[in-house]
């Protein structure tokens, strides 16, 4: 697979609406439908990936799990031991170790809507959500590849995850539907459906799906007789905006925007810039202005984010390619 710019443009316009969402920033009230962008492409980049893979000789799993521990648990491990180090000062009603325990383990996903839990680094439920895709897919993937109707059983199971996910938000809590990796998987499958069709998208598409992305990114809830709407009809629409404009961005050559410098420097510090800002804006977004709370979360998050960049994911990754010097073709 050849590095494609845009993809990392996608990322950042993602976690830029997640930022300003946590901020609380007026007109970006529905910026938490950043993380279903960043699901679609997780499953489009993975499944492209391991595709790859299988039709070169076969997915090593081992490996496969091996080059996402290196590329995420180190950054991850980094924010957990800062978090357990300053919670008694910052958060004292923390139960800072069962918390960086979930963290660590990748189940705060079905903490949080099931125990009475500090949401501090709550935000890592996203990272279960992805973490135990990188878990069944290298398994199950070469199945439905083998199968003679792939996407046929893509969509089916999207529509099935779909389907489950309102049935839980309607009859259960919002937070079940929400945070819970059986009812996400949707946009992972939608990404995953993208990687194998390499759809190709027309202009008047794009512009639909860039229109829908920013309606609910802006409004803080569609007019319905309650909060279900949120993780039915609103996630269903932005994973299905997003699909679209993952599919133009794979198009390489043809998303000149999103493969401009900085938006592909803040895509590649995304993942820093998730971890890291989250804590920060729970202790500035109700006691501090507006603007010192979203300067001062900019500031911190994007230069931690950088260090974490240089620092260890770079140097982790010239290390990797020089112990497996076979897998440098997918890495």
């Amino acid at each position: 697979m050849r590095y494609n710019p845009a993809l990392d443009g996608v990322r950042a316009l993602s976690i830029l609406a997640i930022v300003l969402f946590h901020c609380e920033v007026p007109g970006a009230r529905g910026g938490f439908v950043g993380l279903d962008v960043f699901f679609v492409l997780s499953g489009y980049l993975i499944t492209s990936l391991l595709a790859t893979e299988h039709r070169n000789g076969g997915i090593e799993v081992g490996r496969f799990y091996a080059r996402r521990a290196l590329r995420l648990y180190p950054t991850l491990l980094l924010m957990i031991a800062a978090y357990v180090v300053l919670a008694p000062i910052l958060w004292p009603a923390d139960n800072r170790w069962l918390s960086a325990a979930l963290a660590a383990l990748y189940v705060y996903d079905y903490a949080l809507p099931f125990w009475d839990l500090t949401y501090t680094i709550g935000h890592t439920w996203s990272l279960g959500v992805e973490e135990k895709f990188y878990l069944l897919w290298p398994l199950l993937l070469p199945l439905v590849l083998r199968s003679r109707h792939p996407v046929r059983w893509l969509v089916s199971a999207f529509v099935a995850v779909t389907a489950w996910r309102y049935f839980v938000a309607l009859n259960w809590t919002w937070a079940q539907a929400y945070f819970c990796f059986d009812t996400r998987m949707s946009g992972i499958l939608l990404g995953a459906i993208a990687a194998l069709t390499r759809f190709k998208v027309s202009r008047y598409a794009l512009a639909m799906a860039c229109v829908a992305l920013a309606v609910l990114m802006t409004l803080p809830s569609l007019p319905t007789i309650d909060q279900t709407e949120a993780v039915t009809l609103r996630i269903t629409l932005a994973e299905l905006a997003a699909f679209v404009l993952v599919c133009h961005a794979a198009e390489i050559g043809k998303a000149s925007i999103l493969a401009s410098g900085p938006l592909v420097y803040i895509g590649r510090l995304s993942y820093g810039i998730y971890l890291w800002h989250f804590p920060l804006v729970l202790l500035l977004r109700y006691t501090q202005p507006l603007w010192v709370t979203l300067s001062a979360t900019i500031v911190f998050s994007f230069a931690m984010a950088a260090i974490c960049l240089h620092l260890v994911d770079l140097p982790l990754k010239r290390w990797r390619q020089k112990a497996w010097p076979e897998a440098r073709s997918v890495a």
